[in-house]
C-alpha cells in the first residue's frame, strides 16, 4: 500500500536527499495506516537507521518535530489523489497498444486532473501570500524560458499583459542575458525551468540576482540552485508517462498556477485592472471589420 500524502510531501526534496534518506523515505512511503501509532524508536529499528536521522527528515520535509509529523500524517492518512485509479502513476495505468481513442483521452484528461490536484496540494497560503505581495511591489513584470518553458512564460505574459502592470516577454536567451542589466528594484521576473538544472535559465538567475529585481521561480526541482537564487519558489511535481515526458505533462499545472496568480492580481487591483481589459479590448475591437455586431 502507498501513503500517497507522504509521496507527495517527500517529492518535493526527491532530488536532494541522502542515501539514508532515501531508505527513510521508502519505508514512510510504503507504510501502513499503523506508522503514526510507532515510536521514533519503533521506526529506528525498523528501518535500521538513527533515531536522529529519522527526526532530522523528518524537520527536512517540514515539519516542526516528530509529534508534528505523527499527528499530521494520521489526519492525512486516507487521502488519495483525484482519480488515482487512472492517475499514469504505474505501467498498467499509461497508454497501452489495445486502448481506444476514447481510452486514451480519458487517460490523458485523467492525468492531467491529477497533476492540477498535486499542483494545488503544496501551493500554501503563505506561499501564495509571499508571491504576491512580490508582484503587488512591482511595476514591470518579466517572463522567462527556454525550450518547452518558453511557451509557459509566453502564455503568462499573454495573461498578465491585461493586468495594470508593464509586461515583458524576451524568447532569446543572450537578449534576456543582457535585458537583465537594466532590471531595478521595481522589477519582478519570472524564471521556468521544470529541471531546474537547465544551465542558461540557472545562469540567468544568477545575473538577475546582481541586481535589486526580484525572481520568481516555477520549477519542479526543489533542491535546485534556481530555487536557492530566487526570492519566492513554487514547486510542480507531476509524473511522467510513456508519451509525456514530465515537462509536457507538467505544463497543465504551470498554466494554472499562473492562472491563480493572475486572478488574485487582477481581483487585488480590481478597479485598474478592469480599465486596463477595456482599453485593450477597444484597442484589439478595431482588429474586427464588424466589432460591435457579429450578425451578417
Amino acid at each position: 500500500m502507498k501513503n500517497h500524502y507522504l509521496d507527495q510531501r517527500i517529492r518535493l526534496k526527491k532530488s536532494n536527499l541522502s542515501d539514508t534518506e532515501q531508505k527513510i523515505a521508502d519505508y514512510f512511503i510504503h507504510s501502513d495506516e499503523f506508522l503514526s501509532r510507532k515510536t521514533l524508536e519503533e521506526m529506528a529499528n525498523d528501518i535500521q537507521v538513527s533515531q536522529s536521522s529519522i527526526y532530522q527528515f523528518v524537520k527536512k520535509i517540514g515539519y516542526s518535530g516528530f509529534q508534528d509529523f505523527k499527528i499530521d500524517i494520521a489526519h492525512n492518512f486516507n487521502y488519495q489523489p483525484t482519480f488515482n485509479h487512472l492517475n499514469a502513476m504505474t505501467d498498467s495505468d499509461d497508454i497501452t497498444p489495445d486502448d481506444s481513442c476514447i481510452d486514451i483521452a480519458k487517460k490523458v484528461l485523467q492525468s492531467n486532473i491529477y497533476s492540477l490536484n498535486n499542483a494545488i496540494h503544496f501551493l500554501t497560503e503563505e506561499l501564495l501570500g509571499n508571491v504576491l505581495s512580490i508582484i503587488y511591489s512591482a511595476k514591470t513584470l518579466h517572463f522567462f524560458g527556454l525550450g518547452g518553458s518558453s511557451i509557459v512564460a509566453f502564455d503568462s505574459f499573454h495573461k498578465f499583459i491585461r493586468t495594470k502592470y508593464r509586461c515583458n516577454y524576451i524568447f532569446d536567451y543572450h537578449m534576456q542575458l543582457g535585458f537583465a542589466t537594466k532590471l531595478a528594484s521595481d522589477d519582478c521576473v519570472f524564471i521556468f525551468s521544470h529541471s531546474g538544472q537547465t544551465k542558461e535559465s540557472v545562469n540567468l538567475a544568477r545575473q538577475i540576482k546582481k541586481t535589486p529585481a526580484k525572481i520568481i521561480a516555477l520549477t519542479g526541482n526543489s533542491g535546485s540552485e534556481l530555487v536557492s537564487l530566487a526570492d519566492q519558489a513554487i514547486i510542480v511535481l507531476t509524473e511522467e508517462t510513456l508519451f509525456r515526458t514530465e515537462s509536457l505533462a507538467s505544463r497543465i499545472s504551470y498554466l494554472t498556477v499562473m492562472d491563480i496568480l493572475y486572478t488574485n492580481v487582477m481581483h487585488h487591483n480590481y478597479d485598474q485592472n478592469i480599465e486596463s481589459i477595456k482599453k485593450i479590448r477597444d484597442n484589439i475591437s478595431t482588429t474586427k471589420t464588424n466589432p460591435y455586431n457579429f450578425t451578417p
